[in-house]
């Protein structure tokens, strides 16, 4: 978990959570607590726009799954 602030834009935070796997984000997301849904709407009250926060869905790629993917040779027919 982080939470950056934006140094162009101080108001603007990113908040950031990595999980392992996506089915960990799911079960992170979709099984919360009455606590947890209660910690949720406190700081949705502190939340100063005129929209709601925006949540941004990413997918990060190792560079070494780039060059660990096998690569396909093809030959030409001999002439």
């Amino acid at each position: 978990w982080t939470l950056q602030r934006n140094l162009q834009t101080p108001s603007l935070w990113t908040e950031t959570f990595r999980t392992p796997t996506w089915m960990d984000f799911l079960r992170l997301n979709h099984r919360l607590t009455a606590a947890d849904k209660e910690v949720g709407q406190h700081l949705l009250a502190l939340h100063e726009g005129e929209l709601p926060p925006q949540t941004v869905l990413s997918i990060e790629r190792t560079t070494e799954a780039a060059r660990t993917r096998p690569s396909t040779m093809f030959s030409r027919p001999p002439r």
